[in-house]
């Protein structure tokens, strides 16, 4: 079964009545993992503690020169990546740095916004391969 792919996470409830985990595609399964890649702390993964990227130890970092801790975030993103997706090759990585203004029902909050893209190539088929996601920080969180 080398080449199925399934959604994360697992749906327990259907494993458990003898249904079939959720299958997915070759893109999607390189999104998920990126994803779990980008959004894990350093020591968060117990059997290897440099599985996950510096975001998380720049999310409050206020004083820090901000292109600074752009290129601090690209380079670990595209290493990380590069190390742990073995099915991709890592051609190039893009960080926007924004900020969105979010409404809640008696605050209006000003976040800074990450806008990750990682460009590649499929190993398997040899076809480009992009994934885009965006993340807030301080306190990271997901878009």
């Amino acid at each position: 079964m080398k080449d199925l792919y399934y959604k994360i996470p697992f749906d327990y409830k259907k494993l458990s009545n003898g249904d079939d985990a959720t299958k997915v595609t070759i893109e999607e399964s390189l999104a998920q993992f990126i994803s779990v890649v980008i959004s894990t702390i350093f020591g968060e993964y117990k059997y290897d503690e440099e599985f996950g990227t510096i975001i998380w130890e720049t999310d409050f970092n206020l004083l820090a020169n901000p292109n600074r801790l752009k290129d601090l975030i690209k380079e670990s993103v595209h290493e990380k990546v590069s190390k742990y997706e073995k099915r991709l090759i890592v051609t190039e990585v893009t960080l926007g740095v924004n900020e969105n203004t979010l409404s809640y029902e008696t605050k209006i909050r000003v976040k800074k916004r990450l806008d990750i893209v990682v460009y590649g190539v499929i190993k398997q088929t040899n076809q480009p391969y992009y994934y885009k996601s965006s993340y807030y920080l301080a306190p990271f969180s997901f878009k």
